[in-house]
């Protein structure tokens, strides 16, 4: 992927998470503040990943070696 490619994808998925998280809103608890909030947000994002990629194998270690030594 080019760079603008790169932060094509990135928009998207940020804007299509944002805009589920959004849809939830009147759903979720009262008593619920930033702590909870924070959890939900990152577990959307999480369930956004690509598991089937990363379950093990060299793919998800080259991911996680290229993170650390660029420090992403």
């Amino acid at each position: 992927m080019t760079a603008a490619e790169k932060k094509r994808f990135i928009r998207d998925l940020i804007a299509t998470v944002q805009k589920d998280v959004l849809a939830k809103v009147p759903a979720m608890p009262e008593e619920w503040d930033g702590h909870e909030l924070r959890q939900y947000v990152a577990d959307k994002f999480d369930g956004a990943t690509s598991h089937l990629i990363f379950r093990g194998g060299r793919r998800k270690r080259d991911y996680e070696n290229e993170v650390l030594v660029r420090n992403l």
